[in-house]
């Protein structure tokens, strides 16, 4: 308090935790805890789309066409679903197991919980589809093929790739991020008369294994600056400082969040065993040789027993499947991942570590600093090239790179799930950040990867950061896996 004269001046006092880095204000959550139905689920689904690698996307939607494994071994994409079908974790009509005192679908806003998981696997009727089958993670809009677009666009700049570092500020020219986008992802724009289609269009497998060599941020600098080529607008309640560039820096900072994030879940206390364990315990197990307890023993036995109980032939499936690409082997059901021959067997999940996060990042900054409205459509590859909504793409785009993540066995579709979301919430708190240091009247809104509608909006103060909140639908909700503020403290007196 100040006296000046007779009047009586009052200072601010801030407590609230805002001094804190962006990376400590942002929760990093728990490894998904599965039951043995989901575990069980998890893997059928792995196990499901390693036995379909060799086919196009496209083809896994037609319920007559056929798998062959060897010469005495086929069966049809409805047969497979069947088989997924038979799980319980599939069945609306058997209540979810393992949500019990220890195992509460209830948790902390932003979190995914054991039911959610379950409810975006299916359909609206809960029934598991073989379109919701392929769709990653994400709620995607209406039916349209597989893959995004700004899949078969991506394309890769011939220029030098190198470290994550220094990224020029929100006011450099476009050119100057045009030049980073080149030697940071190996990203640029491309002449329409440029663009070279594929002659074939590959299989699952060779998408999946083309990811592995693919810079996480790459596809979603290419959307980006093919969105800023063809004049997209920025969200209709944002300010005039919201440009390209601004747009670029947060994309950048926000890709430095991701991996970092993603680089401290590999030593997260509890991480999820990597699926190809988890198929050898389960081989072990069902050959009736595991001599040791683990802890999670009993969950692995218990998803192992549903699989040859609730999908034999799926069981037999992989097995044959392993047979014919691994030679002889000594267990009658061999569930052993990936399901590949030796030209991939040698990607590894850690190329993709990165990949779920920053998707989730990249496409949630799209989504919302874009106008993506239902006019809004995008010419996405150069001018006979299809016309697309925005926001449409870029959720398929991310559910793609889940959706691959999976065909090589590499992470569980639980993980997916909470990475993309996980991604989702270093995007909003990236835009809150940034809306509360502008400190002026903003609103930006986009369809978040559970299909619900948000809201960001911005209120100015006479002094300091303006503040921000979050809606769905209107509503005020709480910010998605912010990290609890650290006790209340003096920081300042005037």
């Amino acid at each position: 308090m100040k006296r000046n004269g007779t009047a009586t001046r009052f200072g601010v006092i801030d407590g609230d935790g805002r001094g804190r880095s962006l990376r400590d204000r942002i929760a990093m959550p728990a490894p998904p805890d599965l039951s043995a139905p989901e575990l069980a689920a998890d893997m059928a689904e792995l196990f499901a789309l390693g036995l379909v690698q060799d086919l196009r996307a496209e083809a896994l939607q037609d319920p007559h066409c056929a798998v062959r494994i060897d010469g005495a071994t086929r069966f049809t994409m409805h047969e497979l679903l069947c088989e997924l079908r038979n799980l319980s974790w599939f069945d609306a009509r058997v209540p979810l197991a393992g949500t019990g005192p220890n195992r509460s679908p209830d948790v902390q806003p932003g979190q995914m919980g054991a039911s959610q998981r379950r409810a975006l696997r299916c359909n609206a009727d809960f029934q598991l589809t073989l379109e919701t089958l392929l769709r990653g993670g994400v709620v995607l809009r209406g039916g349209g093929p597989v893959l995004s677009a700004f899949w078969d666009s991506d394309h890769m700049e011939p220029h030098p790739k190198r470290e994550a570092g220094v990224w020029p500020t929100e006011e450099a020219a476009m050119s100057e991020w045009i030049g980073w986008c080149a030697e940071h992802s190996q990203a640029g724009l491309r002449l329409p008369w440029a663009a070279v289609r594929p002659q074939q269009d590959p299989s699952l497998g060779d998408r999946a294994e083309t990811l592995h060599r693919t810079p996480p941020a790459r596809p979603f600098h290419n959307a980006t600056l093919v969105a800023l080529a063809r004049g997209t607008n920025m969200a209709p309640g944002l300010p005039g400082t919201w440009t390209g560039s601004r747009l670029f820096a947060l994309m950048a900072e926000g890709e430095a969040l991701a991996s970092r994030f993603a680089r401290a879940q590999v030593s997260e206390k509890g991480r999820m065993p990597r699926p190809a364990v988890t198929a050898a315990r389960m081989t072990v197990w069902l050959g009736s040789e595991e001599g040791v307890s683990a802890p999670d023993s009993d969950t692995h036995r218990a998803a192992a027993e549903e699989l040859v109980s609730a999908a034999p032939n799926l069981v037999h499936w992989v097995s044959r499947a392993n047979r014919a690409r691994r030679g002889p082997q000594r267990f009658e059901a061999s569930l052993f991942l990936p399901l590949a021959g030796p030209e991939r067997q040698h990607l590894t999940p850690s190329d993709l570590g990165a990949h779920a996060v920053v998707a989730g990042v990249l496409a949630t900054l799209v989504k919302a600093v874009f106008d993506t409205s239902r006019r809004t459509q995008l010419q996405a590859v150069g001018q006979g090239g299809p016309v697309l909504a925005l926001e449409d793409q870029t959720d398929r785009l991310a559910a793609n790179i889940g959706l691959m993540r999976c065909v090589t066995g590499g992470y569980f579709p639980a993980e997916n799930i909470q990475d993309l979301r996980l991604g989702q919430a270093i995007a909003l708190h990236l835009l809150r950040d940034r809306l509360e240091q502008d400190n002026r009247s903003a609103q930006m809104g986009f369809r978040d990867f559970d299909g619900q509608s948000l809201q960001l909006v911005s209120h100015p103060r006479r002094f300091g950061r303006g503040y921000a909140e979050l809606r769905r639908d209107g509503e005020p909700i709480a910010w998605p896996q912010e990290a609890g503020h650290p006790a209340a403290h003096l920081t300042a007196v005037s």
